[in-house]
């Protein structure tokens, strides 16, 4: 498909490399000694024209020389600007054991338990958390562009009180530099405040935002439900004014603001959605008589996943042009979870 100049791209994810294996060379001496003659400023160039697979696997064992160029931090920022990242979704179904599957167009743009980068297979241990039987923990990373820095903030809360969560404590590591979690007091916040905490973050590019789905009361259609999504470097409100059709704000994390986007009214193509769940899913006794758009997430800023609930199809719409797509899952869940993926050096 294309869209707005992008190819939509899905396919099941297998985060395992093949083993690099370095070759023996005939002539290793002058091989060694052509190589290491280049200039520093010709080499750089050269390592910037390889994927950030190819310089995990094969560019970064080469030599010493080759390795601190590459782990230099002008090397990164530059390789960024010139291979922009896959940014996607990652589709987990939470009830049927699988590979998740990534959902991607075909460019993108980044500024910016274990830390894994599925792209190059490298894994960063964080440091071990003791918990209890009854507790829950939850983690989330943003990337910091003042600092050039990924911090990981992580929460821990129970759940035994009547099943009600209660806050045990917020903590926060830097990435690389921390060896150990930092406490962030809480004691100051409201008890609101404090539940929120023991939801599910979300990222935008500096910021983790704790939300709520909740039933909002708007102006012109009474009560709704609201969705939240990081959008890049900011946080959208998806505020549902009917099955196939949402009302989008989005918030500007430095301030707060929030301004309103065009409308998602997919009303217009029901029949058109329904005939393509009808014709991938079958046509079954058991099949409801309804569906439900459920937003997803956001493949780029003008791209959009959203699920047909209670069904296995999904719809990519955007929208700037209105333009629409569908693909599927192999098999059938009872929920599936999103997270935005950016493959990367």
């Amino acid at each position: 498909m294309q869209m707005s100049g992008s190819t939509l791209s899905c396919g099941y994810a297998n985060f395992g490399n093949r083993p690099y294996y370095p070759r023996r060379c005939k002539d290793r001496k002058s091989f060694s000694t052509n190589i290491e003659s280049l200039p520093e400023e010709l080499l750089f160039e050269i390592l910037l024209l390889l994927s950030s697979k190819d310089i995990h696997n094969g560019a970064r064992l080469v030599s010493k020389r080759w390795y601190n160029i590459i782990r230099n931090p002008n090397f990164v920022k530059a390789h960024l600007r010139n291979n922009p990242s896959t940014v996607g979704l990652l589709i987990q179904s939470y009830d049927v054991p699988g590979d998740p599957a990534f959902v991607s167009l075909r460019r993108g743009k980044v500024e910016g338990v274990y830390i894994l980068n599925p792209e190059t297979n490298f894994r960063f241990d964080l440091p071990r958390v003791i918990c209890e039987p009854d507790e829950h923990l939850e983690y989330c990373i943003a990337y910091s562009a003042a600092s050039k820095e990924y911090k990981v903030v992580h929460t821990s809360y129970y759940t035994k009180y009547y099943g009600i969560p209660k806050l045990r404590y917020c903590a926060i590591l830097t990435v690389g530099v921390d060896k150990s979690w930092m406490h962030v007091g809480t004691q100051h916040l409201s008890a609101t405040a404090r539940n929120l905490l023991t939801g599910f973050p979300l990222a935008t590019e500096g910021f983790i935002h704790w939300t709520s789905n909740e039933r909002l009361h708007t102006h012109g259609y009474g009560e709704s439900f609201g969705y939240y999504l990081p959008m890049g470097s900011c946080l959208t409100l998806f505020i549902e004014r009917s099955e196939f059709s949402f009302e989008i704000l989005k918030m500007k994390s430095e301030t707060g603001e929030w301004t309103k986007l065009p409308n998602v009214d997919l009303e217009g193509r029901r029949s058109r959605i329904e005939q393509f769940v009808s014709e991938c899913c079958g046509s079954r006794q058991d099949e409801p008589r309804y569906l439900i758009l459920e937003p997803g997430g956001w493949l780029d800023e003008e791209v959009l996943v959203l699920h047909v609930s209670p069904t296995r199809v999904f719809v990519v719409y955007n929208v700037r042009t209105q333009e629409i797509d569908f693909f599927k899952f192999d098999y059938d869940s009872g929920g599936y979870g999103f997270n935005v993926l950016r493959k990367k050096l």
